[in-house]
């Protein structure tokens, strides 16, 4: 009797020579967001208004995203989820990738994914529907 593989398969097992921490490289931008958050306080940057926005009539995909980023630096994640969904998922998804990551390369360790082709297939779709869900969002918030 043949068993069908799990759709999605964890593992760790000991890093390879030269393999480097790829999620804790990505979330380094994430140092600089309070320096980021303190030039749009302090008014030494301001924000200019959204070209698409102002082009069309309606918020981009990505329109929120700075509110957002603001806000959750100052602790008020409800409000930096209001603003951009998108964004706010995505910090805390970027975050908990490069903790794991560091995590899993300062014990000399790596994590092996698998996913079968209809569950790979299934998290594309939902990354290509993420950012139009969230267009949708903004659209009907008009924000």
């Amino acid at each position: 009797m043949s068993s069908t593989p799990a759709p999605l398969s964890l593992t760790i097992h000991p890093r390879r020579p030269g393999q480097t921490p790829l999620g804790a490289i990505l979330a380094l931008p994430m140092l600089l967001l309070p320096v980021g958050g303190w030039l749009v306080e302090s008014g030494t940057m301001t924000l200019a208004r959204c070209s698409f926005k102002t082009l069309v009539g309606v918020p981009c995909m990505g329109c929120g995203g700075t509110r957002a980023t603001v806000n959750l630096l100052h602790g008020d994640f409800f409000e930096a989820f209001y603003f951009s969904p998108m964004i706010a998922i995505g910090w805390f998804a970027l975050l908990l990738w490069g903790l794991v990551s560091l995590w899993l390369y300062i014990g000399d360790k790596e994590l092996d994914l698998r996913m079968t082709r209809g569950l790979t297939w299934t998290v594309r779709g939902v990354l290509i529907a993420i950012p139009f869900a969230n267009w949708f969002y903004l659209i009907a918030n008009d924000l």
